[in-house]
């Protein structure tokens, strides 16, 4: 790698960031700043693209690289600071934006995995997405499982079945397969045959032009002597995207007050957005809570009072209060196909249907058939949803091979988005996830539905309750915010897994403090961003005077949130902290309360530790209370796997009142907990194991 200097810095990412982006000013800001924060954020992305490179070179041990890399960030961090130094606070706390120009710096990659033959029938004109946006290079894996999702079974030595594929794109397209790579004209009919991806491993990729507006996809079965035709139509998402560009094409910027010491007002992470002000918060606190909230801002009311009872997730529902939305942009670890996932996937469909954009991004690894078959109904029947599966992929480097099994999207967030009705706009944010054990105490009788997830001893899963945390935030401003954080997040770098920032943040001395009922986004992706997380987590522990109140479900911080951990209690911070021994239900239970046994063993001298008790629940509230000022409400937990290996998100409250609020919630789930006064007992097999794969991971 050959050493940059600050102007090579510049041109890499001009491309990305715009030269003379203009400023959307509010009335009293200051004008002619518009090329210094073009400027900061060129270099800020800059600095983010380094960090990812300098976790690379440290995994390899590389020394030369990492010594030119922490030179370009000596140079950059000097060029920021002189920047900073003449750039004009604005004379109010109000955020701004600067427009960046499209420009083609990342790669796309996704996956089409077809298992449903009769979805595809031509009549039915299926219509799939693919995202070109700012792309160099669009890529889909294709595979297919129709026939060993039917039984299939190979007789003796006769050739393995395959769908026999024709496929014609109004712009130039290639395949590969194998070392083979074949380029085609637009217009051009290409043909292959794609064996079942469980009998044969076979699959295609299709590497796509950026002006592709649309590629038909026909195909037929080997074994099918009728020789009935199926397909579908890949479409460019650009245009449906275009009603988002106002949120797509701009960065936010900002002036904080320097000086305060308030954690509130740092300008260290590029992916935490300005603050924004907001309307209102609901908190979410009981378990249906979860389903009723979203059915509100679903269908403009609740459901029907017996509708949970019923246990039918294909009751009449109620679509005439609705709300218009232009987008739903919705992540989850898990998205389950249960009585919850199911109806909440026919409220986004009936959104689609009316034109809203729907994308939701879910984590592979956890997904079960049943999900899957779901997922692939929702998508094929309704255009406007495409549900993204997330997996780790070796080759973007930045860990062990072992990671590829526990590196997971684990951004929790469910936005909904009017531009034109304000009013109706929505974002929640928390730790549940879309799965019936987050919501209800006990399982749904689903058995009359045999394709729905069901729970118990003769289910699809296992039954856990987990008591969580989640709030409802009404306020264009935040909801706005919030929205494009989840865009630079669904448009990431698939090449190196980078976003683009957030924001571009600057301390100044004359700024305005930001105000109370403000708020902040936070998105990390802890293999690429360095210690980013860490950081973040302890600067907002140290910001403490007085007090602190933290729920996680999983307890055993990091070096960097021990150390500030230790700080706080050196200065006479009161610090409690709430988790749970007793997993019973979690995956990989076995293991993880002998973890949580190390982390409350480390502490348990120095601040107050409290076990969840109440029968059968799994405390899974992720919440940081500081000073009954700021609060924290994420999807992250206390242990090294939200700090190094999953995707994360939170937000940062600026309220007082609000954080009032959440230490009473805290005091409630204090009154279901005891004090943990003993040191745990860990045993010896289990510590091996722990030791073992702290030095793997």
């Amino acid at each position: 790698m050959k050493k940059f200097n600050l102007l090579t810095a510049s041109c890499l990412l001009a491309s990305l960031a715009g030269c003379t982006s203009p400023m959307h000013r509010n009335p009293g800001s200051v004008a002619a700043t518009a090329k210094d924060w073009e400027d900061l954020k060129v270099l800020k992305q800059r600095k983010v693209e380094l960090g990812a490179m300098s976790v690379h070179f440290k995994k390899k041990k590389n020394e030369l690289q990492l010594e030119q890399i922490q030179d370009e960030q000596k140079n950059i961090d000097k060029k920021i600071a002189e920047i900073e130094s003449h750039v004009n606070a604005f004379e109010d706390a109000s955020k701004q934006t600067i427009v960046n120009p499209p420009s083609d710096w990342r790669l796309e990659k996704e996956n089409i995995e077809l298992q449903n033959l009769g979805l595809y029938e031509l009549d039915k004109n299926v219509e799939l997405s693919i995202s070109t946006y700012e792309a160099k290079d669009t890529r889909i894996y294709l595979t297919h499982k129709f026939f060993s999702s039917t039984g299939y079974k190979q007789m003796g030595d006769e050739e393995k079945p395959v769908m026999d594929f024709s496929v014609k794109c109004d712009a130039p397209f290639e395949v590969k397969w194998g070392l083979t790579t074949k380029k085609m004209i637009a217009g051009k009919i290409y043909k292959f045959s794609l064996g079942d991806k469980k009998i044969s491993n076979d699959s295609r990729e299709l590497i796509f032009h950026k002006d592709m507006n649309s590629c038909d996809f026909k195909f037929v079965s080997s074994v099918d002597y009728k020789h009935k035709a199926y397909g579908f139509r890949v479409v460019n998402e650009a245009s449906k995207l275009a009603k988002l560009d106002s949120l797509m094409s701009t960065t936010e910027v900002c002036s904080l007050k320097k000086g305060t010491g308030e954690f509130f007002n740092t300008n260290e992470f590029a992916s935490m957005t300005c603050p924004s002000k907001y309307d209102s918060i609901k908190i979410l606190p009981e378990p249906e809570d979860s389903l009723h909230a979203r059915a509100v801002a679903l269908l403009g009311q609740d459901l029907p009072e017996d509708f949970i009872k019923n246990g039918n997730p294909y009751g009449e529902l109620d679509f005439s209060k609705a709300p218009k939305l232009d987008a739903i942009l919705v992540s989850y670890l898990v998205f389950r196909a249960d009585f919850y996932g199911t109806l909440l996937g026919r409220m986004l469909a009936w959104h689609a249907d009316q034109g809203a954009l729907v994308r939701v991004v879910i984590s592979d690894v956890i997904v079960l058939e049943k999900d899957k078959a779901m997922f692939e109904k929702l998508m094929a029947e309704h255009p406007n949803l495409k549900m993204s599966l997330y997996r780790f992929d070796t080759s973007e480097g930045g860990g062990a091979w072992i990671s590829e099994f526990h590196r997971d999207n684990h951004v929790k967030m469910f936005v909904g988005y009017s531009k034109s009705n304000p009013q109706d706009s929505f974002a929640v944010v928390g730790g549940r996830n879309i799965h019936d054990g987050f919501a209800f105490r006990k399982p749904i009788d689903v058995k009359k539905y045999p394709e729905v997830v069901s729970y118990g001893d003769k289910g699809d899963e296992s039954w856990a309750y987990w008591r969580d945390f989640e709030m409802v935030v009404r306020g264009q401003e935040y909801v706005e915010s919030a929205a494009r954080a989840y865009l630079n997040f669904y448009h990431i770098n698939k090449e190196n897994l980078l976003m683009k920032v957030s924001s571009v943040a600057v301390q100044k001395a004359d700024a305005v403090d930001a105000s109370e009922e403000s708020m902040r986004h936070y998105i990390s992706i802890p293999f690429k961003d360095e210690p980013n997380l860490n950081l973040f987590y302890a600067r907002l522990i140290d910001s403490s005077k007085k007090k602190i109140l933290i729920s996680s479900p999983y307890f055993r911080p990091v070096k960097e949130i021990g150390e500030a951990l230790d700080r706080a209690v050196a200065r006479g911070v009161d610090v409690t902290i709430i988790t749970r021994l007793d997993l019973k239900g979690d995956t990989a239970d076995f293991i993880l309360g002998a973890v949580n046994k190390e982390g409350v063993n480390r502490f348990m001298d120095k601040v107050k530790v409290f076990e969840y008790i109440e029968p059968s629940v799994i405390l899974h509230a992720k919440l940081v209370m500081i000073d009954d000022e700021v609060s924290f409400i994420s999807s992250v937990n206390l242990n090294k796997r939200s700090f190094y290996h999953d995707l994360e998100n939170g937000t940062v409250v600026n309220d007082s009142k609000f954080t009032i609020q959440m230490g009473e919630l805290y005091k409630d789930y204090l009154k279901l907990s005891k004090r943990l006064t003993e040191q745990q007992k860990v045993v010896f097999w289990k510590k091996w194991i722990i030791n073992i794969a702290d030095k793997a991971l």
